[in-house]
């Protein structure tokens, strides 16, 4: 990472082209995607050799940034996995400092399994002798210290005065148990002896620090000799400008002879070219990273003749030598085994006899649900699990289902809930009886082929919906369930996005932040221009009879006019704006920086992880594959998608809040038609309908059923365009005969979901779920010789269904199989638009039946400002109260109660949970007064600094004003707790001394003792008026501490609260009502703002207001756009 920008790929597109027949990736400390770059090695007739260019350390204790270069190749499959042991061994928290590393001990112990090189300068034989030298240094520099801190013991004894001073620091010593000279010796005596005492621990200190380092030194010799002999080769490079590289050359060579091991060349190899590595160069400058003598590498990709040139300039050995030791470099490929992956399915093993417990748990669950009601008795439940059965046994998927079913359960159990189904599994009526989803294919009329084919050669798959704080309980399950070494989370490579390219490049070129804002503002401006003009026009030119349409002629032109200014434009950017910077762009973009772990996956497998596939730690404890999702479907290992969905998280705590268990799908009435009416009052919550366009369309549609949302749910996709309109509009679509009417006519007469086409193939046309799902995939792919193979069987069947004769009811099976092609790219699953649907509808019937309750759930889920305003806008409209918050009412993050909706505390600035939770733990507590509250506060977790805000926020308003109780609560914490006070402190203090005399319970001349504190605060308050907080100071104090103002009161109609303030072009500002509490967004003339400024904080009487278009630059130009905005041309300072 961060070392290289060239792509595997070109690496061994590169070796190819050179007629090479071996390629081997050894980077940093990692294997990451060493799957697909075998697969790709192996595809283009490259050998694929396994490698790492491991670093090693002397020891782990203790820690020291030695860090040396080893290469490690795998001579066979059980070297694969002895390597991948070691990286995952490596980048545990105890090996980790600065790298991954492995000691020299376990690098000696590494078995023949493994090719061991001595790797480049980094390499310990280049480096480790010159610690041994810094370690001779250490001890020279301890010998000149330990002289010097002698010399100056020494001379102590000649020091009168500090003689004096230590015999005098024993005056107050006991003579006969403490004083050194006690009869004995004179005082001088004993300082000449306590100094020669010193000098003798300072040689002691010395000899054994010394003994340690001549220690090292000997075990620093014998791991030297002992690396020597562990390398299978030394390698020589062939850097000519690199004095020390030649002496390494040199050293290696006599080495080779003396310990007869073989040389090998290599390269260093960093970039494929030299633009490349300028271009790495540029990323490193921009990531602040620096390599020491780098001018002196050539680190790019060489060919023979190239590599035998630069040996021939460098004239370190003999040219024998060096083609010997290249022939050794082709020698060592020769000698690894190549392996073949194991694409076999990897369903984790649960028990021995796996297909037992899983029928015995199918009928079991099955005859539960019977018996409580749960399911109506229907023959189609016995039929479906006997299918579904026959399916899962041959493609192998018993023990995944088992363990689906057991995993579920298990979260059931303890209080997980999972959503309805997500994805084709939605299809399964022995998912549905084991509790894996929560969607009854027998009720909802969902495909059980679309989730599993009997033809299908995939890994199975199912993805569970959870709550987002609740996904790592689930995760932390199936690593206990299955064991640590047999699952992992999933790799994600994180790369520069061509924003993120142009970020790094002007950091390296020292661009201005501002010209790098500029050009990606325009390289954005006119690429999507480009996308946008190239989707429209190719929208335009699949439309049947474009050519003579004059509309769409028209419409042609003036997109391809503007995609010539776009492409101009952009031209214009990278060749005659920014040349230096853009010289650099394609070379850098895309280029992988990070890893990190996928968010949804875990790997669960039969087969040990870290061995067979290499996997890594993260910094908090995770292990991690070493390669990423596609490379996992290659060799056919299970992954359990666990997706936080924040609606799940909605649903559960509104439940909670209600006191009322998480809904199962058979306890809902699903045609309420209250609910119904009330999904379309507003898009805030319901899940997959929460943007404009998607409710605009739903309230369109006017849903009146989880079906009607399914086809919205579908038709609102990109794909759906072509029906959408007459969909929304609920214009009937005529099929071919119907019989296909019939078919859809749930969907108003479109074809839109999949499973649409494999009703079509196994209820009409008579075929299998496998055989049709596999035509519906043919159709998809464009596999015409597949659907021509089946064709017969399709008209057969459909004319044993049709009452036409056979010649119509052969055209009308043609043309719908037409409809199905044309159709393919946008159908939608209606197994997982189903599930989704059931969500959506779950949401509106918890708005509609618990508002608070979900209202206070959406808010503590907001994931941004908008989602706040969204929620309580939505209050609003539902007539709830949201109040700032309060003592007694007020938790961490919102609550709510009989009066409505309370802030959360934790939310404001410098305050936290546990502060709230103390808090709201003694709110049934009586407390007369605000020094009875502040008395038991103390005991808490809330600081001064706490409380002052909350009391600035008014949270203690009901035992007084603002003012009053920041007087309290100074008094108390200048004078709570005091036993007893001065005369002369009292008086200093403005104290009445009767008022002392009345809460002591003595008195001497000079102090007021025995003093009741809570008596006294009570008494010093009753002359402190408790007024009414002004509004004015209400609302600076909400700024101060909140940065945003929520006081209400319909009386100050007109009036506004001025914030986020930009005077940058024409001022901008947003207006506060505290009439309505609504914010809205205003702009103001610069003439007007200049004679009559706005501070943020400024209470504004807004007189005049109107609304103007908005204008947007298109195309380089600004113009007026369908959108209005509000200026405000008079108003008044309050």
């Amino acid at each position: 990472m961060l070392d290289s920008c060239t792509n595997y790929k070109l690496y061994v597109d590169r070796a190819v082209e050179l007629g090479q027949k071996a390629i081997c990736f050894t980077e940093h400390g990692n294997i990451y995607n060493n799957i697909e770059k075998k697969m790709y090695a192996n595809s283009k007739g490259l050998k694929y050799l396994h490698g790492v260019e491991v670093y090693l350390t002397a020891a782990l204790e203790p820690k020291q940034r030695d860090n040396y270069h080893t290469i490690l190749i795998a001579k066979n499959f059980e070297g694969v996995k002895e390597i991948n042991t070691l990286v995952d061994l490596s980048t545990q928290s105890d090996h980790m400092y600065y790298k991954p590393r492995i000691t020299f001990d376990e690098f000696f112990n590494i078995s023949d399994n493994v090719i061991k090189i001595s790797a480049c300068l980094a390499s310990p034989l280049s480096k480790y002798p010159k610690s041994v030298d810094d370690i001779y240094k250490k001890i020279n520099e301890n010998n000149e210290n330990r002289k010097n801190e002698v010399l100056l013991a020494e001379n102590k004894k000649q020091n009168k005065e500090l003689e004096s001073q230590w015999i005098h620091s024993y005056d107050n010593t006991d003579y006969d148990h403490g004083v050194p000279w006690a009869w004995r010796c004179t005082p001088h005596e004993a300082y000449i002896e306590s100094i020669d005492i010193e000098i003798k621990n300072i040689n002691n200190w010395y000899d054994d620090k010394n003994k340690k380092l001549e220690l090292e030194v000997e075990t620093a010799k014998q791991n030297y000799d002992k690396l020597l002999n562990t390398y299978d080769y030394y390698e020589i490079q062939p850097h000519v400008k690199s004095m020390d590289q030649i002496r390494y050359n040199k050293m290696l060579y006599e080495a080779s002879k003396k310990y007869n091991k073989p040389l090998i060349a290599g390269t260093d190899t960093h970039s494929i070219d030299n633009y490349k590595a300028e271009c790495r160069s540029i990323l490193q400058k921009a990531k602040h990273i620096e390599f020491s003598n780098e001018d002196e590498f050539d680190l790019t990709y060489k060919s023979y003749d190239e590599l035998v040139d630069m040996f021939k300039q460098q004239r370190a050995l003999p040219m024998d030598v060096v083609l010997e030791a290249i022939e050794n470099t082709n020698r060592m490929a020769d000698s690894v085994t190549d392996y073949k992956l194991d694409t076999a399915f990897k369903y984790p093993i649960l028990y021995d006899n796996e297909e037992e417990v899983f029928v015995e748990r199918i009928y079991r669950m099955y005859h539960e649900k019977l018996d409580k009601g749960i399911i109506q008795p229907d023959p189609r439940y016995e039929e479906n699990i006997k299918e579904e059965l026959r399916v899962f046994k041959k493609i192998g998927m018993v023990g995944f289902m088992l363990f689906m079913s057991e995993l579920v359960c298990w979260c059931w159990d303890n209080g997980i809930p999972i959503g309805f189904c997500r994805g084709s599994v939605g299809g399964s009526t022995i998912a549905y009886l084991t509790d894996i989803i929560d969607v009854n294919p027998v009720v909802w009329n969902t495909v059980f082929s679309r989730f599993a084919n009997e033809d299908r050669k995939e890994i199975g798959d199912i993805d569970l919906d959870i709550a987002p704080s609740q996904r790592h309980l689930v995760y932390e399950h199936i690593i206990e369930k299955f064991g640590a070494d047999k699952t992992a989370y999933v790799l994600a490579i994180g790369t520069i996005s061509d924003k993120g390219t142009i970020d790094e490049i002007g950091r390296a070129l020292n661009m201005p932040l501002g010209d790098v804002k500029q050009v990606k503002a325009q390289y954005s401006l006119f690429t999507d221009g480009i996308t946008d003009c190239n989707d429209k026009i190719k929208k335009i030119e699949s439309i049947d009879g474009y050519e003579n349409n004059e509309k769409c002629l028209k419409d042609l032109e003036e997109l391809r006019s503007k995609l010539e200014y776009n492409e101009k434009s952009l031209k214009d950017l990278k060749e005659k704006q920014y040349p230096k910077l853009f010289y650099y762009f394609d070379g850098l973009v895309g280029t992988a920086i990070s890893q990190s772990m996928h968010p949804a996956g875990i790997i669960v497998s039969p087969v040990t992880l870290p061995d067979n596939y290499g996997t890594f730690w993260s910094k908090d404890g995770k292990r991690i594959l070493s390669i990423n999702m596609e490379e996992i479907h290659e060799v056919s290992l299970v992954k359990y998608d666990l997706l936080g969905l924040k609606n799940i998280e909605i649903i559960k705590d509104t439940c909670e809040l209600a006191h009322i268990p998480y809904p199962k799908s058979y306890t809902v009435n699903w045609n309420n038609e209250k609910v119904w009416a009330h999904i379309a009052d507003s898009p805030v919550g319901i899940f997959q309908f929460e943007s404009k366009f998607a409710y605009d369309s739903m309230k369109k549609f006017e849903c009146h059923c989880v079906n009607d949302l399914s086809l919205v749910n579908a038709s609102i996709r990109p794909s759906g365009e072509s029906y959408r309109d007459r969909l929304l509009a609920h214009e009937p679509n005529k099929n071919p005969s119907e019989l296909i009417d019939k078919l859809l006519e749930d969907n108003h007469g479109f074809l839109i979901f999949q499973e649409d086409t494999i009703k079509f193939l196994t209820n009409i046309c008579g075929l299998s779920g496998s055989d049709a799902d596999n035509i519906r995939r043919a159709i998809g792919r464009k596999q015409k010789d597949r659907l021509e193979a089946a064709l017969p069987s399709i008209l057969e069947g459909y004319c044993n269904m049709s009452s036409q004769p056979r010649e119509i009811a052969e055209k009308e099976a043609q043309a719908f199989l037409k409809i199905i092609e044309d159709s393919s790219n946008y159908q939608f699953g209606f197994n997982h638009s189903t599930g989704y649907s059931m969500i959506g509808y779950m949401c509106a019937y918890l708005r509609y039946y618990y508002p608070k309750e979900f209202i206070t759930a959406y808010l503590n889920n907001a994931n941004t400002e908008d989602d706040i305003m969204l929620g309580t806008e939505l209050a609003k409209q539902l007539g709830i109260t949201i109040h700032s918050i309060k003592f007694r009412h007020s938790t961490a993050k919102y609550s709510c109660d009989k009066d409505g909706i309370y802030k959360g505390i934790a939310s404001v600035k410098f305050l936290n949970e546990d502060a709230a939770n103390d808090l709201y733990s003694i709110k049934d507590e009586k407390f007369n007064t605000f020094i009875d509250l502040l008395v038991r506060i103390s005991d808490l977790k809330v600081d001064s600094r706490k409380l002052e805000i909350l009391i600035k926020l008014d949270f203690f308003e009901e035992f007084g004003g603002i003012r009053y109780l920041l007087t309290c609560n100074d008094l108390f914490s200048k004078y709570y707790g005091k036993k007893q006070m001065k005369k002369d402190k009292a008086l200093e203090y403005g104290l009445d001394f009767d008022v002392l005399r009345e809460c002591s319970g003595k008195e001497t001349q000079k102090t007021f003792m025995e003093l009741d504190s809570t008596k006294l605060l009570n008494k010093l308050l009753q002359n402190i008026p408790n007024e009414k907080t002004d509004m004015r100071i209400k609302i600076a104090y909400q700024i101060e501490n909140l940065g945003y103002v929520d006081i209400v009161d319909k009386k100050l109609a007109g009036y506004c609260v001025a914030l986020d303030l930009n005077v940058d072009y024409s001022p901008r500002l947003k207006l506060y009502a505290l009439a309505n509490g609504n914010t809205i967004p205003v702009k103001i003339s610069k003439k007007i703002f200049k004679q009559n400024p706005i501070r943020r904080g400024d209470i504004v009487k807004v007189t005049n207001q109107y609304k103007k278009q908005k204008m947007k630059k298109i195309d380089g130009e600004w113009q007026e756009t369908n959108e209005q905005e509000w200026w405000v041309s008079e108003y008044q300072i309050c």
